[in-house]
């Protein structure tokens, strides 16, 4: 019973340090993409991984102290954290839309500030260069790679498209990040349960 508690005991530690550094990669990555999404979600997103950081570090400490009440509080609420983003998650995985490309690039058009979006997409125009040259326009520097204006440096693909991919397969990622968070929790929920009875039944048996 000894030996199988100190190996639940290490696996937990080292199941709660992976999950602190995915909570800490997952902000980093919402950061990265907090543009492309509404201030309500990034928020929340940052308040989410911000818990499951601290109860990540609870869980090390009580795995370590080996402390019943905290063990056991770490377990609460990393399935308070695990139940409502499942939740969220399947509620994402199923969202008809995805944030739409369009309505971002047409506000960039119209208010002339397309520059930005070509650069940082590498693209051109809404739907291509075309839409320049329509207008009677110079095709802008920002349609260029390194704002070299040669043909062959031309950005082809217009912005829409290309944001759209971007908005596309950050859903993708971000799918892929929750359930994987998700899944240590579980994990890590699961691990403190049986720490939590373990130390509670060893200072039972000390007190006799």
């Amino acid at each position: 019973m000894g030996c199988t508690t100190t190996s639940v005991k290490i696996a937990s530690i080292v199941l709660n340090v992976i999950l602190a550094f995915l909570a800490v990669g997952a902000i980093g990555w919402i950061a990265f993409n907090a543009d492309t999404e509404s201030e309500e979600f990034v928020i929340a997103a940052y308040v989410a991984c911000a818990i499951i950081l601290l109860f990540a570090f609870v869980g090390i400490f009580a795995a370590i102290r080996e402390s019943v009440c905290l063990t056991a509080t770490s377990a609460v609420f990393l399935l308070l954290l695990a139940i409502p983003q499942i939740v969220s998650t399947f509620m994402f995985l199923h969202q008809a839309e995805v944030h739409s490309a369009q309505t971002t690039v047409e506000l960039a058009w119209q208010a002339n500030n397309m520059d930005g979006l070509q650069q940082k997409y590498e693209c051109c125009g809404k739907s291509s260069a075309q839409d320049y040259i329509h207008l009677h326009q110079l095709i802008p520097p920002s349609c260029y790679e390194n704002l070299d204006q040669l043909p062959k440096h031309m950005y082809l693909e217009g912005c829409i498209g290309k944001l759209q991919d971007r908005y596309e397969s950050d859903k993708r990622r971000f799918i892929i990040v929750s359930w994987v968070l998700v899944a240590f929790e579980l994990l890590c929920f699961v691990m403190a349960v049986f720490l939590a009875i373990s130390f509670r039944n060893k200072q039972r048996r000390l007190q006799f």
